[in-house]
């Protein structure tokens, strides 16, 4: 595995896990690696595993390339190496060595990049519901933030690899992961800050190294919010978004009540025993069924309700922006709305409109 760091004259640092045996680099989607900078070409360069270690390449006919500031035709290549191609530059963070030498006669150069391939994602309810079972285990086991989200991040990471995931606090001042797997934690866009202050629970945006993802569930009292942060390599399907709204709630709930009753957080190896602010709001809904019972699917129709009815309250009763919302499709919205018998909440609008 290979973990690259580019950056352009222009601005913005892209980064990149990638795996297999050669990796292209250049500015044609069909890459593996994309850089779209002044300078580097369709297919500009490739990296591949050679004599126990890995190897770049230039193709026929590109602009020539430094590496660490000196012009370099081929050759071996280790972590901390920076390749210059045009006003783009490369730096290899980490490397892990390949499990054997790989001849280079075995690698055969096509005009098509192959993606490495990825463990199967979820796709039938049987699946989903395995891991939401696995999900509320973690969730009640869990002692403290740190270990929940330790285990959180590692569960996401093993079920829906290989996009990047990181749990921790949303506050006033950023987000601050408790465990992560971005190699670098990622600046939120404004759009995102912008969506989540007015309220927003789950907000998507496009970037260059594609789809960012934040989920919040505010804790009990003060303090800051609980949230999930992923960037989606590839696209998460609709239901795995549902499936993360209701494991963001539910652990929401697990940390607000491990704050609560005082446990203590380890930061920089020196116990900080956690301050408990008075509470007098009652419970909610999915916090009590989560306290007072083991049975998952009570908990589980619980959480999906407050999920869906909160999201319904939001937009006025409006099925269509509805299903936008929790990223279902407007028929499945309509029945969990009378499976759950949800009110109707249009009433809101006509009295906005009085």
């Amino acid at each position: 595995m290979l973990n690259l760091e580019v950056r352009k004259k222009t601005g913005g640092t892209e980064l990149h896990r990638v795996n297999g045996g050669a990796v292209t680099v250049g500015a044609s989607s069909g890459n593996e690696v994309v850089v779209r900078a002044r300078g580097v070409a369709g297919r500009h360069v490739r990296i591949l595993e050679k004599d126990g270690g890995y190897h770049l390449d230039l193709y026929k006919g590109v602009d020539a390339v430094a590496v660490n500031g000196q012009a370099f035709l081929g050759g071996p290549i280790a972590p901390g190496d920076r390749i210059t191609i045009g006003e783009a530059t490369i730096t290899i963070t980490a490397a892990r060595a390949p499990m054997r030498p790989t001849p280079i006669q075995e690698l055969r150069i096509t005009d098509t990049a192959t993606p490495p391939a990825a463990p199967a994602a979820p796709t039938t309810e049987v699946e989903y519901r395995g891991l939401r079972m696995a999900v509320y285990r973690l969730c009640r086991e869990s002692r403290a933030p740190e270990q929940l989200a330790t285990e959180l991040v590692d569960f996401l990471d093993r079920e829906f690899v290989p996009s990047e995931w990181a749990v921790g606090d949303l506050s006033d001042s950023g987000f601050r992961p408790l465990a992560s797997t971005f190699l670098e934690s990622p600046a939120l866009p404004p759009r995102i800050v912008e969506d989540v202050a007015a309220g927003e629970r789950v907000v998507r945006a496009e970037t260059v190294t594609g789809v960012l993802t934040l989920l919040v569930e505010p804790v009990r009292g003060e303090g800051a919010s609980f949230a999930i942060l992923v960037r989606e390599s590839p696209r998460l399907a609709a239901r795995a978004i549902l499936l993360l709204e209701e494991i963001v709630q539910v652990a929401g709930v697990a940390v607000s009540q491990a704050r609560e009753s005082g446990t203590e957080i380890e930061r920089e190896g020196t116990p900080v025993p956690v301050v408990v602010p008075p509470r007098p709001d009652p419970l909610s809904n999915s916090e009590a069924a989560l306290r007072e019972t083991d049975d998952l699917k009570k908990i589980m129709d619980t959480v999906t309700r407050e999920v869906i009815d909160r999201a319904m309250r939001r937009v006025e009763g409006n099925q269509s922006r509805g299903a936008a919302v929790l990223n279902i499709s407007r028929g499945s919205l309509i029945a969990k709305l009378k499976e759950f018998q949800i009110p109707d909440y249009r009433y809101l609008r006509r009295e906005r409109h009085r």
